[in-house]
């Protein structure tokens, strides 16, 4: 099928999509949903999936799977990943193009974008060549948002809920929430744990249920590939969804990671809003160093925050703990503090879980819910040419660590 704005659809053969080689990010999205590829003058959208060929291979060169295995590249691998902006100061800046072409994978969850800019610390990134956007069988591009979880309202109060914030991108923040989960969880805590912003990684979301968790959610379960450059009434709406769905599964404490620093600009207004007051309860902020757990602690308590303790990378060296300590006023935890479930109870004012803390049982979380038909056929635009296309459970451990090290997204 053509359009008028040279936009094609084209049919999946049976087998196009047997060998490729498919990211966590798209994990919610059933392949059998995707019957088409379009292509042409159509402009991708955060979230949208495309199939695409490695062309050549640069910094990432592995891709997550969605049972966690870490599937090694090689050129003309067949990828199926998604449209997202990505912002990593350790790695890159990136936009989602505005029409299908030559572009990069830009993290190894499955992240598709145009380099904008990267850090000296890693390599180009690796290139990839899109076929097309994966649609369904009337040719509606398949985006993840369309598989995320069903709205829920627990018939049960919110049980505590912490926030785990840091200075920047690997200051710590995963390695806290991981040995907090680990620790309360041998407490005989159901501990709840999502990742609320960021870009779409296994990793995290492994790191936690390896650690006990009891419930482990990320924004891609409520349909974003990637929250930088989304609009901040979805970031905090997708919030309260990840929240209401970890109380609704019987947590008896909630732990919520939000990534990167708290000076990027998604970070920094979710912070300070009115959502994230009512939804959070308690801070705990990761640092590198003293100086930035002062600055850090200081900001959270000028926005209103109550910040129990620091933590983090800085936690390797006994003399910068003592300087946070100092500076701070607060406890600086260390990763046996942090195992300490009955010790992080206590900080955390979790108290023993209630009895009628058991998970509500209207529906199943894990059931995908499609919402297409918001999108038509295909969105076209008036942008350069067409390109052609071409023919075309297992589960990795993760090991909580002996010291905190940087587990920021690849």
């Amino acid at each position: 099928m053509t359009t008028h704005r040279r936009v094609h659809v084209a049919e999946l053969s049976p087998t196009q999509l047997d060998r490729v080689k498919r990211a966590f990010t798209t994990r919610r999205v059933p392949m059998e949903a995707a019957q088409t590829i379009v292509f042409g003058k159509v402009r991708p959208r955060s979230g949208d999936l495309v199939l695409a060929s490695v062309s050549r291979l640069g910094h990432h060169r592995h891709i997550e799977q969605p049972d966690g295995r870490r599937a090694a590249l090689h050129r003309d691998d067949m990828i199926v990943v998604t449209y997202g902006d990505r912002y990593a100061t350790d790695q890159f800046e990136s936009h989602v193009p505005t029409t299908i072409g030559r572009t990069q994978l830009v993290a190894s969850g499955g992240i598709a974008s145009r380099v904008l800019s990267r850090s000296q610390a890693v390599r180009a990134a690796t290139d990839i060549l899109p076929a097309g956007l994966l649609g369904d069988e009337r040719g509606r591009p398949l985006n993840v948002k369309d598989f995320a979880l069903p709205t829920v309202l627990p018939a049960r109060d919110r049980p505590r809920t912490v926030a785990v914030i840091g200075t920047s991108m690997n200051s710590g923040k995963t390695t806290t929430i991981c040995h907090l989960v680990y620790g309360l969880t041998a407490a005989g805590l159901r501990v709840g744990a999502a990742k609320a912003t960021g870009t779409g990684s296994g990793n995290d979301y492994w790191c936690m249920l390896d650690a006990g968790a009891h419930r482990m959610l990320d924004f891609t379960d409520v349909g974003m590939a990637s929250t930088y450059r989304q609009p901040m009434a979805v970031i905090e709406r997708n919030l309260a969804q990840l929240v209401n769905h970890l109380t609704h599964s019987g947590s008896a404490v909630n732990l919520i990671e939000i990534a990167d620093g708290i000076y990027q600009g998604e970070t920094s207004r979710l912070i300070q809003s009115r959502a994230f007051h009512e939804l959070i309860d308690a801070v705990i902020f990761a640092a590198p160093d003293a100086m930035g757990a002062a600055a850090g602690v200081t900001h959270l308590r000028n926005l209103g925050h109550d910040v129990l303790a620091v933590s983090g990378l800085l936690t390797r060296s006994p003399l910068a703990t003592r300087e946070a300590k100092t500076a701070t006023g607060l406890p600086v935890l260390s990763l046996d503090d942090l195992d300490n479930g009955d010790a992080m109870n206590t900080l955390l004012g979790v108290g023993r879980p209630p009895a009628h803390a058991e998970p509500d049982d209207d529906f199943d979380e894990d059931r995908p819910v499609v919402h297409l038909g918001e999108r038509s056929p295909v969105q076209a635009d008036e942008r350069p040419p067409r390109i052609t296309t071409r023919s075309i459970p297992h589960r990795r451990m993760v090991l909580l660590a002996p010291a905190h090290r940087a587990t920021g997204n690849e």
